[in-house]
């Protein structure tokens, strides 16, 4: 599939990363110390963890990333994030339009196989797709044009950490 910045798609695979670098990550991301984060709205978000420094070309993250959904495109890194997210309230839908964000990559490292720890994509005001948490699963989306949430709020849920990259174009 040909895509670009004013493409909307959701691309997932899953068993993303190998063993050893998944349990490396899931011991990372519930040892780090996050911070609250909160919407423009004032709504509760989650926690998050910013890494500093380690999202350039050679991260080899970065690099599996753009080998399996972006091989013939140019992008790069804005920020990479772990997010840890235990949303009971209600569903968050937001489009990521900062930093000139053409793409999302987000991994789900650790929590319960349940549905709605997993996020959803809305089409014209409606939730269009859902793609259920499994750990190691690995999505491709843009962001800046499909509004997404998690859905947590939606039934059984459990908290789930996730890694969150957001790409843009390097031209």
């Amino acid at each position: 599939m040909q895509h670009n910045k004013n493409t909307e798609f959701v691309m997932y695979v899953d068993n993303f990363l190998d063993d050893k670098t998944l349990k490396d990550l899931q011991h990372t991301f519930v040892n780090i110390k996050y911070e609250d984060v909160t919407m423009d709205s004032g709504h509760y978000y989650g926690k998050r963890h910013t890494f500093h420094g380690e999202h350039h070309k050679d991260d080899p993250l970065v690099k599996l990333t753009k080998q399996f959904f972006y091989p013939n495109r140019n992008l790069k890194p804005i920020s990479i994030h772990a997010h840890m997210r235990n949303n009971e309230k209600e569903p968050l839908f937001h489009k990521d339009t900062e930093n000139d964000s053409v793409a999302n990559f987000l991994l789900f490292i650790k929590g319960e196989p349940l549905l709605n720890n997993g996020t959803g994509f809305m089409k014209d005001d409606s939730l269009s797709a859902h793609i259920g948490f499994v750990e190691n699963r690995a999505l491709f989306f843009n962001g800046s044009k499909i509004m997404h949430s998690d859905l947590q709020s939606f039934g059984d849920s459990s908290p789930r950490y996730t890694l969150n990259m957001f790409l843009k174009e390097d031209e």
